[in-house]
């Protein structure tokens, strides 16, 4: 019988404001947006019938990859793809600095060229902060690359 790779993940969003304290009516605090006026979410499952993973993973260890141009191959048989900052400088324990980010750049000729007129920032990464492409059905490459220092970032990508 062959394994059945099954995945979830969900999401949450608070937004919020900070409001300034006010003498005689309020002290500084973060409340919920008023137009919004709830905590966004949602969750989902992929199931395959498969077990392919890639991203460093091994007995529940990762080896992060460096945000100096590693490129995460994504086709059409890619389920998710997850994409975290470590919030630590590429191959060592020492804590990244707040301008040490992480950008995930869309390369649109599959080539891997960051720099190339192709190349678009979709997301930019701070310490610690994390994301998640379910069925991303693209065959454009990710390219990760540094704001500031190369910084090591966790990766998961799940095939049917």
């Amino acid at each position: 019988m062959a394994n059945v790779n099954k995945t979830s993940f969900a999401v949450s969003v608070t937004p919020k404001i900070k409001m300034d304290a006010v003498d005689g009516v309020n002290q500084e605090m973060e409340v919920i947006n008023e137009n919004v006026r709830a905590t966004l979410g949602g969750s989902g499952e992929i199931t395959s019938n498969d077990d392919d993973i890639a991203g460093g993973w091994a007995n529940g260890v990762n080896t992060a990859v460096t945000s100096n141009g590693s490129l995460l191959a994504a086709d059409a048989n890619t389920d998710l793809i997850y994409i975290k900052h470590t919030g630590l400088l590429f191959g060592t324990t020492t804590a990244s600095a707040a301008a040490d980010t992480v950008q995930i750049k869309i390369d649109a000729s599959e080539t891997g060229d960051v720099t190339g007129s192709d190349s678009v920032i979709l997301a930019e990464l701070r310490n610690g902060e994390a994301m998640i492409l379910p069925t991303p059905g693209s065959t454009y490459g990710l390219i990760l690359a540094s704001g500031s220092s190369h910084v090591g970032v966790e990766t998961l990508i799940i095939a049917t």
